[in-house]
């Protein structure tokens, strides 16, 4: 004996609309291929399967969307300020989705009390009538992040066949800079929580070895100060990772980091404030609790001052390449000579096998007699200044990475290759957010974190 199956109401429903897209979709398809000329090549075919594929997503879209709404809406529903909202009737919507326009309509009820009317079908839904859907932003975003705008418009729509203006995808990547810098003051709040970070004590095991690198670039603003100031403002870098490389067993060996877990954070700030920010981050990485800490950087003093104050206890690493960097330039003047050849050498070999006081005097040799400007005295200050953190010999025995080319290669990524495009001229704040998009783009797992946080934000405005 078989039991009779009960079609629901919502079955009824699947059903009657799964009838209405089928002959929507061969209404679509029928029409194309009726209306194409006799296909020249498979490239033109491509074209036309993608441009109905398009028209069949838009209508699956447009009657999912309808499927959302009840057959008989309720007659009240309950009001943000806590008392009844009442039906008022169907009101229509306008969706712009990867999938292109979409016209819908939904319930909207007015609510007696306060007077504000909403549809509970967009706050559902986190639908954004009149602006474009959350994964739109998302995938514009991500375009918007890595090319400049009006490339990132071309290259979407050859992409998808969904035309974005590119002032469109300029607001959606501001608004994930925006999102990430939202993310971040929650951090810096977190990271001065006591009771958060004993917690983070008692329950978080302690990584094994964390590295962190900063660096600076600039970036051209239209902010001047005086008369003087083109605009040009340090957009400051840092990066945390993970890596098991180990340097190369000589300085022309392979430097290939492999680094993992990669998180960027970038800030145009004084030094103080990007200090925040590397605490913060450092927190959110468990760096205080690291069993090794690491911190390869070049000489400047704001990065090490910030170390000092933040991370105390980290192993401070002066980045092989910037030091080596000193020692040619004290024979720049003659670099392909045999004699600077041979001193550059012989000088590089002391560096590497940490020979500071070699290294020292090897400079003092070259140095111009009363011109504390010339590029020997500069790097004689130099490794005397931060002969501590240049221990090579001792750094590569323990394992450690003693290159910085994981924040390199952000500030070429981040500074060079998005924000150095050509004429650009950035207001402070859009550079701020579309670096920091672009960083949040290039860190793992960061851009999905910040996507999520935007799928619901845009709640139906009251009517």
């Amino acid at each position: 004996m078989t039991r009779k199956r009960v079609r629901t109401p919502e079955m009824e429903a699947y059903s009657r609309i799964g009838m209405e897209l089928g002959q929507h979709f061969h209404e679509i398809i029928s029409t194309l291929l009726l209306s194409m000329p006799i296909p020249k090549d498979l490239s033109q075919m491509e074209q036309g399967v993608r441009q109905a594929m398009l028209k069949l997503g838009n209508t699956l879209l447009t009657d999912w969307l309808a499927l959302q709404n009840d057959q008989y809406p309720a007659e009240t529903v309950p009001c943000r300020c806590g008392a009844q909202a009442h039906y008022r009737e169907m009101r229509e919507g306008v969706l712009f989705t990867t999938l292109g326009r979409i016209t819908y309509r939904r319930a909207y009820y007015l609510c007696d009390g306060c007077h504000q009317g909403g549809y509970p079908l967009d706050e559902r839904l986190g639908l954004r009538p009149g602006e474009i859907s959350a994964d739109l932003e998302r995938l514009t975003g991500l375009t918007g992040a890595h090319l400049p705008f009006a490339h990132s418009s071309d290259l979407y729509e050859t992409l998808t066949l969904v035309g974005v203006s590119a002032q469109t995808i300029d607001n959606a990547t501001q608004a994930f800079g925006a999102e990430a810098e939202a993310v971040e003051n929650e951090l810096i709040t977190v990271s001065h929580d006591a009771e958060a970070l004993l917690r983070q004590e008692r329950e978080v095991a302690p990584v094994d070895r964390l590295y962190a690198t900063l660096d600076a670039t600039k970036v051209h603003t239209d902010e001047r100060r005086d008369a003087d100031d083109e605009g040009w403002r340090d957009l400051k870098i840092g990066a945390w990772f993970e890596t098991m490389t180990t340097a190369p067993s000589t300085p022309d060996g392979d430097w290939d980091v492999q680094a993992k877990n990669i998180a960027y954070f970038c800030d145009i700030a004084p030094a103080e404030r990007f200090g925040a920010l590397l605490w913060a981050t450092g927190v959110q990485r468990h760096a205080p609790r690291a069993k090794e800490l690491i911190v390869v950087a070049d000489g400047a003093d704001w990065i090490w001052n910030l170390v000092d104050t933040h991370f105390p206890v980290a192993v401070q690493i002066v980045d092989w390449f910037h030091a080596a960097e000193h020692l040619s330039a004290v024979v720049a003047a003659s670099p392909t000579s045999p004699e600077a050849q041979a001193w550059l050498t012989e000088t590089r070999a002391a560096l590497w096998e940490g020979r500071l006081d070699d290294v020292i005097q090897a400079c003092q040799r070259r140095a111009q007699p009363n011109c504390k400007d010339d590029a020997a005295h500069k790097a004689i200050t130099y490794f005397t200044n931060h002969r501590q953190r240049m221990r090579y010999p001792e750094y590569r025995a323990k394992g450690y990475q003693i290159g910085s080319g994981t924040v390199e290669s952000g500030c070429k990524q981040i500074g060079t290759q998005r924000m150095k495009v050509a004429g650009a001229t950035w207001t402070t704040t859009g550079a701020r957010r579309v670096a920091k998009a672009r960083a949040a783009s290039l860190s793992d797992g960061q851009w999905s974190l910040l996507a999520a946080r935007r799928v619901h934000l845009a709640a139906s405005a009251p009517a």
